[in-house]
Parts: structure tokens; sequence; C-alpha cells
């Protein structure tokens, strides 16, 4: 068994912005990705693949959206944060910002 979390972002045009995904749901046990363009969502989404039962159903972790700008920083490059529940169904936690 494994537990996935879909971190995803609207994709839009001329953003000059790579974004980066990061699951940290205990001590431990950190994922991170760089979103990729979906045509079947039609965002960016990154997921990040968990072995076993990392987390208890209600256990709650956090998922971080990191858009980074190669050029400069701004305050458009601030990262953002959700804590998240994990749910009882065995289905992927998707986190959209």
């Amino acid at each position: 068994m494994t537990f996935k979390v879909i971190i995803r972002h609207d994709s839009i045009e001329d953003d000059e912005h790579t974004y980066y995904g990061i699951a940290f749901l205990n001590p431990g046990k950190v994922k991170s990705g760089r979103l990729e363009y979906s045509k079947s969502d039609n965002k960016l989404k990154v997921e990040l693949t968990f072995d076993g039962s990392p987390i208890k159903v209600g256990e709650k972790f956090v998922a971080i959206l990191v858009p980074v700008n190669e050029s400069e920083i701004t305050d458009s490059t601030t990262p953002e944060f959700k804590i998240h529940e994990n749910g009882p169904e065995h289905e992927p936690e998707i986190v959209d910002f």
C-alpha cells in the first residue's frame, strides 16, 4: 500500500516561475518534486508517493508550494503552505494552491 499526496497549481500562461511541491508527513517522512504540466488536469502538479501507511487516518500533514524565479527573489517567490488532513478513503490526498 502507498500514501500519495498530489500538489496542484493553476497553469498560467507566461508564468516565469518554476514550482516545487514538498509534503511533510512527520519527522523523517518528507518528499519533494518539481510540478509539471498535466494535460488531463490543465494544471501543474506533482505526485509524491510514500511507501506503506506513514500516517493514520485523521492525522495532519503539511504541503508546501515553492515558486522559484531563477532571475530574482520577489514577493511572488514566497512559499505557500497548507495543513491538510489524511482522509479515510484510500485515494491520493489532493492539495490545490
